[in-house]
């Protein structure tokens, strides 16, 4: 479609608010597909920790033998610990899902504007405006969580954008 088409197509501004709505999905999907990933890593760091710090030093008094293995579980719990920083996995998961929570909350507003949009209750300037807020919301819910950007994992991505479409494709019976 040309701009000049595209540009009178009475239509336009719900097929807009649209395309942001499916971007909006996938961008919650996503960024719990990512929190999920992350919590792998915190989960394990934590129990590598947990366990070095507790039984390593009762495991190494009763099985002198493997004295070297206790002491190489607790210089990896120590390195771990010590790289925290250099790896936030806990920082980043926590921000992770606080922002999955806004995106879903954000994306439950935006169906219910959706369904205003659909039934033509709001003329094409008042969807302009929705989707401006929309965009803006979105953006600054990101920058907040995550100051510094995120870099996009194109796996989880792909994994995101299907599951935005069967979810948008299951509710409203389009793609």
């Amino acid at each position: 479609m040309s701009q000049m088409e595209a540009g009178s197509d009475p239509h336009r501004q719900q097929l807009l608010y649209w395309d942001q709505m499916y971007e909006l999905k996938t961008a919650a999907v996503y960024i719990r597909l990512y929190r999920d990933s992350l919590g792998y890593w915190v989960t394990a760091l934590g129990a590598l920790k947990a366990i070095a710090s507790c039984g390593s030093i009762a495991a190494w008094a009763i099985w002198q033998r493997l004295a070297f293995l206790w002491g190489s579980v607790i210089a990896v719990a120590q390195l771990a610990d010590a790289l925290k920083d250099v790896f936030p996995f806990a920082r980043r998961h926590k921000a992770a899902a606080s922002l999955a929570l806004t995106l879903n909350l954000l994306f439950i507003d935006v169906q219910m504007e959706w369904e205003n949009i659909f039934s033509g209750r709001y003329t094409d300037e008042e969807i302009r405006l929705h989707l401006h807020r929309l965009r803006k919301l979105q953006i600054e819910a990101e920058n907040h969580h995550f100051p510094d950007g995120l870099a996009l994992r194109s796996q989880l991505l792909d994994r995101a954008k299907k599951e935005a479409e069967q979810t948008l494709a299951a509710t409203y019976g389009l793609k």
